[in-house]
Protein backbone atom coordinates (compact mmCIF):
# COMPACT_ATOMS: atom_id res chain seq x y z
CA UNK A 1 0.00 0.00 0.00
CA UNK A 2 2.98 2.44 -0.84
CA UNK A 3 1.43 4.27 -3.27
CA UNK A 4 -2.69 3.32 -4.24
CA UNK A 5 -5.01 0.41 -2.87
CA UNK A 6 -8.22 -0.17 -5.03
CA UNK A 7 -10.63 -2.74 -4.75
CA UNK A 8 -14.70 -3.74 -4.41
CA UNK A 9 -16.70 -2.93 -1.33
CA UNK A 10 -17.55 -6.79 -1.70
CA UNK A 11 -14.21 -8.78 -1.40
CA UNK A 12 -12.87 -5.92 0.92
CA UNK A 13 -14.90 -4.19 3.33
CA UNK A 14 -15.02 -0.65 4.80
CA UNK A 15 -13.84 -1.81 8.33
CA UNK A 16 -10.83 -3.39 6.19
CA UNK A 17 -10.20 -0.06 4.62
CA UNK A 18 -10.39 2.01 7.48
CA UNK A 19 -8.35 -0.08 9.75
CA UNK A 20 -5.54 -0.28 7.73
CA UNK A 21 -5.29 2.86 6.63
CA UNK A 22 -5.47 3.86 10.46
CA UNK A 23 -3.09 1.10 11.63
CA UNK A 24 -0.45 2.33 8.84
CA UNK A 25 -1.08 6.34 9.43
CA UNK A 26 -1.65 6.99 5.99
CA UNK A 27 -2.19 10.43 4.50
CA UNK A 28 -4.15 10.68 1.61
CA UNK A 29 -7.44 10.69 -0.51
CA UNK A 30 -9.78 7.87 -0.22
CA UNK A 31 -12.60 7.54 -2.96
CA UNK A 32 -15.81 5.17 -2.47
CA UNK A 33 -18.38 5.21 -5.65
CA UNK A 34 -21.45 3.46 -5.35
CA UNK A 35 -23.32 1.21 -7.72
CA UNK A 36 -25.27 4.15 -9.21
CA UNK A 37 -22.29 6.48 -9.11
CA UNK A 38 -22.61 7.79 -6.35
CA UNK A 39 -19.21 9.03 -5.26
CA UNK A 40 -17.74 9.79 -1.14
CA UNK A 41 -14.56 11.21 -1.07
CA UNK A 42 -12.56 11.10 2.98
CA UNK A 43 -9.32 13.05 3.30
CA UNK A 44 -7.01 11.35 5.61
CA UNK A 45 -3.43 13.04 7.69
CA UNK A 46 -1.49 10.49 9.34
CA UNK A 47 -4.50 7.97 9.99
CA UNK A 48 -6.74 10.65 10.92
CA UNK A 49 -9.95 11.67 9.33
CA UNK A 50 -9.63 15.14 8.18
CA UNK A 51 -12.93 15.32 6.30
CA UNK A 52 -15.38 13.82 4.49
CA UNK A 53 -18.05 14.07 1.89
CA UNK A 54 -20.05 13.62 -1.21
CA UNK A 55 -17.91 14.68 -4.55
CA UNK A 56 -19.76 17.51 -6.57
CA UNK A 57 -19.19 19.42 -9.37
CA UNK A 58 -17.31 21.88 -7.65
CA UNK A 59 -14.69 21.47 -4.35
CA UNK A 60 -16.79 22.77 -1.45
CA UNK A 61 -20.41 22.14 -3.09
CA UNK A 62 -21.78 19.64 -0.22
CA UNK A 63 -20.16 21.91 2.63
CA UNK A 64 -22.07 25.25 0.88
CA UNK A 65 -25.28 22.68 0.56
CA UNK A 66 -24.87 21.78 4.46
CA UNK A 67 -24.25 25.27 5.39
CA UNK A 68 -27.77 25.84 3.92
CA UNK A 69 -29.60 23.30 5.31
CA UNK A 70 -28.38 23.99 8.42
CA UNK A 71 -29.23 27.64 8.35
CA UNK A 72 -26.14 29.09 8.49
CA UNK A 73 -26.34 30.73 5.59
CA UNK A 74 -29.01 31.42 2.43
CA UNK A 75 -29.10 29.81 -0.74
CA UNK A 76 -28.86 33.12 -2.26
CA UNK A 77 -25.36 34.51 -0.27
CA UNK A 78 -24.39 31.15 -1.77
CA UNK A 79 -25.29 31.99 -5.27
CA UNK A 80 -23.79 35.15 -5.05
CA UNK A 81 -20.26 33.82 -4.21
CA UNK A 82 -20.34 30.95 -6.87
CA UNK A 83 -19.03 33.06 -9.46
CA UNK A 84 -16.09 34.59 -7.14
CA UNK A 85 -15.56 31.24 -5.63
CA UNK A 86 -14.58 30.10 -8.73
CA UNK A 87 -12.55 32.68 -10.26
CA UNK A 88 -10.30 32.62 -7.66
CA UNK A 89 -8.92 30.00 -5.31
CA UNK A 90 -10.62 30.36 -1.96
CA UNK A 91 -13.31 28.35 -0.96
CA UNK A 92 -17.13 28.84 -0.73
CA UNK A 93 -16.89 28.97 2.81
CA UNK A 94 -13.58 31.44 3.47
CA UNK A 95 -15.35 33.87 1.24
CA UNK A 96 -18.18 33.59 3.56
CA UNK A 97 -16.03 34.55 6.67
CA UNK A 98 -14.32 37.12 4.92
CA UNK A 99 -17.41 39.00 4.25
CA UNK A 100 -18.79 38.08 8.00
CA UNK A 101 -21.94 35.92 7.22
CA UNK A 102 -19.92 33.18 9.66
CA UNK A 103 -17.14 32.48 11.80
CA UNK A 104 -14.47 29.86 11.30
CA UNK A 105 -15.46 27.77 14.39
CA UNK A 106 -18.99 27.50 12.73
CA UNK A 107 -17.78 26.42 9.53
CA UNK A 108 -15.47 23.31 11.32
CA UNK A 109 -18.40 22.47 13.13
CA UNK A 110 -20.94 22.29 10.25
CA UNK A 111 -17.83 20.36 8.40
CA UNK A 112 -17.48 17.87 11.17
CA UNK A 113 -21.52 17.25 11.10
CA UNK A 114 -21.05 17.00 6.72
CA UNK A 115 -18.07 14.36 7.76
CA UNK A 116 -19.86 12.23 10.18
CA UNK A 117 -23.11 12.36 8.21
CA UNK A 118 -21.31 11.16 5.07
CA UNK A 119 -20.04 8.72 7.17
CA UNK A 120 -22.38 7.32 8.42
CA UNK A 121 -24.21 6.72 5.21
CA UNK A 122 -21.14 5.45 3.79
CA UNK A 123 -21.25 2.61 6.46
CA UNK A 124 -24.42 1.31 5.02
CA UNK A 125 -23.93 0.88 1.80
CA UNK A 126 -23.52 -3.05 0.71
CA UNK A 127 -21.61 -2.69 -2.51
CA UNK A 128 -19.64 -0.19 -4.64
CA UNK A 129 -15.35 0.41 -5.34
CA UNK A 130 -12.83 2.00 -3.87
CA UNK A 131 -9.82 3.76 -4.39
CA UNK A 132 -7.16 5.18 -1.80
CA UNK A 133 -4.47 7.38 -3.42
CA UNK A 134 -1.74 7.88 -1.03
CA UNK A 135 -0.94 12.07 -1.37
CA UNK A 136 -0.46 15.57 0.44
CA UNK A 137 -3.69 16.65 1.83
CA UNK A 138 -3.49 20.47 2.72
CA UNK A 139 -5.90 21.60 5.71
CA UNK A 140 -5.83 24.14 8.69
CA UNK A 141 -7.35 21.66 11.12
CA UNK A 142 -5.18 21.12 14.77
CA UNK A 143 -3.92 17.51 14.71
CA UNK A 144 -5.21 16.89 17.53
CA UNK A 145 -8.62 17.61 17.05
CA UNK A 146 -9.09 15.18 14.28
CA UNK A 147 -10.69 11.80 15.38
CA UNK A 148 -8.82 8.81 14.08
CA UNK A 149 -10.02 6.10 11.12
CA UNK A 150 -10.21 3.25 14.01
CA UNK A 151 -11.81 5.30 16.22
CA UNK A 152 -14.23 6.45 13.81
CA UNK A 153 -14.88 3.61 12.32
CA UNK A 154 -16.06 1.90 16.17
CA UNK A 155 -18.72 4.83 16.44
CA UNK A 156 -19.65 4.32 13.27
CA UNK A 157 -20.38 0.61 13.44
CA UNK A 158 -21.87 1.14 16.90
CA UNK A 159 -24.44 3.26 15.55
CA UNK A 160 -25.13 1.41 12.33
CA UNK A 161 -26.00 -1.39 15.15
CA UNK A 162 -28.21 0.80 16.49
CA UNK A 163 -29.86 2.37 13.85
CA UNK A 164 -32.14 -0.69 13.36
CA UNK A 165 -33.46 -0.68 16.88
CA UNK A 166 -35.13 2.52 16.53
CA UNK A 167 -35.60 3.40 13.06
CA UNK A 168 -38.98 2.21 12.58
CA UNK A 169 -40.94 4.94 15.12
CA UNK A 170 -39.54 7.20 12.27
CA UNK A 171 -41.22 6.11 9.20
CA UNK A 172 -39.29 8.35 6.87
CA UNK A 173 -37.62 11.61 6.23
CA UNK A 174 -41.00 13.31 4.82
CA UNK A 175 -42.66 11.96 8.35
CA UNK A 176 -44.49 15.44 9.99
CA UNK A 177 -44.47 15.13 13.64
CA UNK A 178 -46.47 17.19 16.22
CA UNK A 179 -46.43 17.48 19.45
CA UNK A 180 -48.76 15.48 21.47
CA UNK A 181 -48.00 16.40 25.18
CA UNK A 182 -45.61 18.59 27.19
CA UNK A 183 -41.83 17.50 28.01
CA UNK A 184 -42.08 17.74 31.71
CA UNK A 185 -43.03 14.04 32.02
CA UNK A 186 -41.09 13.04 29.80
CA UNK A 187 -38.19 14.57 31.84
CA UNK A 188 -39.08 12.72 35.01
CA UNK A 189 -39.46 9.33 33.32
CA UNK A 190 -36.66 9.34 30.97
CA UNK A 191 -33.96 7.76 31.61
CA UNK A 192 -31.42 9.88 29.80
CA UNK A 193 -28.04 11.85 30.28
CA UNK A 194 -27.97 15.39 30.24
CA UNK A 195 -26.77 15.68 27.12
CA UNK A 196 -29.47 13.46 25.84
CA UNK A 197 -32.37 15.36 27.58
CA UNK A 198 -31.04 18.50 26.21
CA UNK A 199 -30.98 17.13 22.49
CA UNK A 200 -34.02 15.72 22.84
CA UNK A 201 -35.35 19.37 23.95
CA UNK A 202 -33.73 20.86 20.86
CA UNK A 203 -35.65 18.01 18.81
CA UNK A 204 -38.95 18.73 20.57
CA UNK A 205 -38.61 22.91 20.21
CA UNK A 206 -38.41 21.69 16.28
CA UNK A 207 -41.53 19.39 16.09
CA UNK A 208 -44.11 21.58 15.01
CA UNK A 209 -46.42 19.52 12.42
CA UNK A 210 -45.07 21.78 9.64
CA UNK A 211 -41.67 20.81 8.74
CA UNK A 212 -40.27 17.26 8.04
CA UNK A 213 -38.12 14.69 9.65
CA UNK A 214 -34.64 15.82 7.32
CA UNK A 215 -35.39 19.51 7.80
CA UNK A 216 -35.93 18.69 11.82
CA UNK A 217 -32.37 16.57 12.06
CA UNK A 218 -30.49 19.71 9.60
CA UNK A 219 -31.61 22.36 11.78
CA UNK A 220 -30.64 20.86 15.08
CA UNK A 221 -27.14 19.96 14.15
CA UNK A 222 -27.35 16.71 15.67
CA UNK A 223 -26.98 14.36 12.95
CA UNK A 224 -29.25 11.70 10.96
CA UNK A 225 -28.38 9.51 13.80
CA UNK A 226 -28.69 11.25 16.93
CA UNK A 227 -31.57 13.32 15.80
CA UNK A 228 -33.51 10.61 14.63
CA UNK A 229 -32.72 8.03 18.08
CA UNK A 230 -34.26 11.37 19.75
CA UNK A 231 -37.28 11.89 17.66
CA UNK A 232 -37.89 8.12 18.23
CA UNK A 233 -37.62 8.40 21.73
CA UNK A 234 -40.12 10.65 22.17
CA UNK A 235 -42.41 9.09 20.00
CA UNK A 236 -42.20 5.64 22.11
CA UNK A 237 -42.95 8.81 25.32
CA UNK A 238 -46.14 9.51 23.18
CA UNK A 239 -44.75 13.00 23.53
CA UNK A 240 -44.89 13.37 19.77
CA UNK A 241 -46.88 11.87 17.19
CA UNK A 242 -46.64 11.42 13.53
CA UNK A 243 -49.37 13.34 11.23
CA UNK A 244 -51.19 11.02 8.69
CA UNK A 245 -52.36 13.41 5.10
CA UNK A 246 -55.61 13.53 6.34
CA UNK A 247 -54.40 15.69 9.38
CA UNK A 248 -51.89 17.30 7.52
CA UNK A 249 -55.32 18.33 5.29
CA UNK A 250 -57.27 19.67 8.37
CA UNK A 251 -54.43 21.56 10.17
CA UNK A 252 -54.09 23.66 6.73
CA UNK A 253 -58.07 24.06 6.39
CA UNK A 254 -58.53 25.05 10.02
CA UNK A 255 -59.75 28.86 10.28
CA UNK A 256 -57.79 31.85 11.67
CA UNK A 257 -58.44 33.31 14.79
CA UNK A 258 -58.60 36.27 15.14
CA UNK A 259 -57.58 38.11 18.76
CA UNK A 260 -59.15 41.82 19.25
CA UNK A 261 -56.28 42.86 21.54
CA UNK A 262 -55.13 46.53 21.08
CA UNK A 263 -51.54 45.98 21.47
CA UNK A 264 -52.33 43.20 18.54
CA UNK A 265 -53.39 45.94 16.67
CA UNK A 266 -50.86 48.22 17.43
CA UNK A 267 -48.20 45.42 16.58
CA UNK A 268 -50.16 44.84 13.02
CA UNK A 269 -49.65 48.70 11.84
CA UNK A 270 -46.09 48.32 12.73
CA UNK A 271 -45.61 44.98 10.79
CA UNK A 272 -47.27 46.31 8.00
CA UNK A 273 -45.38 50.01 7.72
CA UNK A 274 -42.16 49.20 8.23
CA UNK A 275 -41.71 47.60 5.07
CA UNK A 276 -43.45 49.92 3.13
CA UNK A 277 -41.38 53.21 4.55
CA UNK A 278 -38.47 51.12 3.57
CA UNK A 279 -39.95 51.25 0.32
CA UNK A 280 -40.98 54.93 -0.06
CA UNK A 281 -37.23 55.78 1.42
CA UNK A 282 -35.83 53.93 -1.70
CA UNK A 283 -38.70 55.52 -4.31
CA UNK A 284 -37.81 59.05 -2.76
CA UNK A 285 -33.55 58.60 -3.00
CA UNK A 286 -34.37 57.02 -6.79
CA UNK A 287 -36.44 60.05 -8.11
CA UNK A 288 -35.15 62.61 -6.37
CA UNK A 289 -32.34 64.88 -7.66
CA UNK A 290 -33.37 65.70 -11.35
CA UNK A 291 -31.04 62.62 -12.39
CA UNK A 292 -32.01 61.21 -15.98
CA UNK A 293 -34.20 58.77 -17.08
CA UNK A 294 -33.31 55.08 -16.17
CA UNK A 295 -32.73 53.39 -19.46
CA UNK A 296 -35.64 50.70 -19.98
CA UNK A 297 -34.88 46.95 -19.61
CA UNK A 298 -36.61 44.28 -19.13
CA UNK A 299 -37.21 42.41 -15.81
CA UNK A 300 -37.09 38.63 -16.24
CA UNK A 301 -39.52 36.92 -14.41
CA UNK A 302 -37.26 34.90 -12.20
CA UNK A 303 -35.84 37.69 -10.66
CA UNK A 304 -38.99 39.18 -9.81
CA UNK A 305 -40.09 36.48 -8.00
CA UNK A 306 -36.83 36.46 -6.28
CA UNK A 307 -38.21 40.28 -5.20
CA UNK A 308 -41.36 39.25 -4.12
CA UNK A 309 -39.89 36.28 -1.97
CA UNK A 310 -37.30 38.24 -0.63
CA UNK A 311 -40.34 40.96 0.46
CA UNK A 312 -42.12 38.45 1.92
CA UNK A 313 -40.12 36.88 3.90
CA UNK A 314 -38.63 40.17 5.21
CA UNK A 315 -42.30 41.20 6.00
CA UNK A 316 -42.84 38.22 7.89
CA UNK A 317 -39.50 39.11 10.03
CA UNK A 318 -40.97 42.26 10.76
CA UNK A 319 -44.40 40.39 11.89
CA UNK A 320 -41.91 38.30 14.66
CA UNK A 321 -40.20 41.76 16.11
CA UNK A 322 -43.56 42.95 16.48
CA UNK A 323 -44.71 40.19 18.05
CA UNK A 324 -41.86 40.65 20.39
CA UNK A 325 -42.64 43.94 21.14
CA UNK A 326 -46.51 43.63 21.76
CA UNK A 327 -45.93 40.59 23.90
CA UNK A 328 -42.51 41.10 25.27
CA UNK A 329 -41.41 37.60 23.55
CA UNK A 330 -41.04 35.68 20.37
CA UNK A 331 -43.72 33.36 19.32
CA UNK A 332 -43.64 29.93 19.90
CA UNK A 333 -45.12 28.86 16.97
CA UNK A 334 -45.51 30.86 13.57
CA UNK A 335 -49.32 30.71 13.75
CA UNK A 336 -49.34 33.11 16.30
CA UNK A 337 -48.21 35.88 13.69
CA UNK A 338 -51.54 34.67 11.69
CA UNK A 339 -54.16 34.16 14.64
CA UNK A 340 -52.84 37.62 16.00
CA UNK A 341 -53.04 39.22 12.58
CA UNK A 342 -49.59 40.46 12.50
CA UNK A 343 -49.68 38.54 8.44
CA UNK A 344 -52.25 37.66 6.31
CA UNK A 345 -53.79 33.55 6.47
CA UNK A 346 -52.18 31.74 4.23
CA UNK A 347 -49.03 34.37 3.99
CA UNK A 348 -46.84 31.50 5.72
CA UNK A 349 -47.30 28.97 3.47
CA UNK A 350 -46.29 29.82 -0.18
CA UNK A 351 -48.19 29.13 -3.52
CA UNK A 352 -45.24 26.41 -3.67
CA UNK A 353 -46.97 24.80 -0.80
CA UNK A 354 -43.53 25.43 1.34
CA UNK A 355 -44.15 26.90 5.00
CA UNK A 356 -41.54 29.18 6.43
CA UNK A 357 -38.82 27.27 8.67
CA UNK A 358 -38.58 28.78 12.19
CA UNK A 359 -36.84 27.97 15.38
CA UNK A 360 -35.92 30.39 18.39
CA UNK A 361 -32.42 30.32 19.28
CA UNK A 362 -30.55 31.39 22.39
CA UNK A 363 -29.73 34.68 20.56
CA UNK A 364 -32.88 35.03 19.08
CA UNK A 365 -35.12 33.87 16.76
CA UNK A 366 -34.77 32.11 13.28
CA UNK A 367 -36.52 32.39 10.17
CA UNK A 368 -35.70 30.80 6.92
CA UNK A 369 -37.59 31.23 3.46
CA UNK A 370 -39.30 28.62 1.77
CA UNK A 371 -36.78 26.26 -0.50
CA UNK A 372 -38.04 27.40 -4.22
Amino acid sequence: MSVALRGNLRDFGIADVFQLIGQQRKTGVLEFTGDEGRQVQLRFDRGAVVAAAPVGADAGDALADMLVRCGRLTREQVSALVPECRASAQTLARLAIQRGWIDAKEVDRIEDLLTRETFFELLRWESGAFDFRAEKVDHARRFESLLGAEQMLMDGLRMVDEWHSFSEFVPSEETLFQRAAGLEEFRRRSGLSPEQREAAERIYALVDGRIPVRRIVDLSLLGTFDAMRMLAELRRAEVIEPLDDDAVRRLQSLPVRRLLLDRAEAASWIAGLVPLLLLGVLLVFSAGGGAPPAPRFTVEREPVEGLRSAYATQRARHALEAHRFAEGRWPERLEELEANSLVAQGALTPSGGRPYYYVQRENGALLLAPER
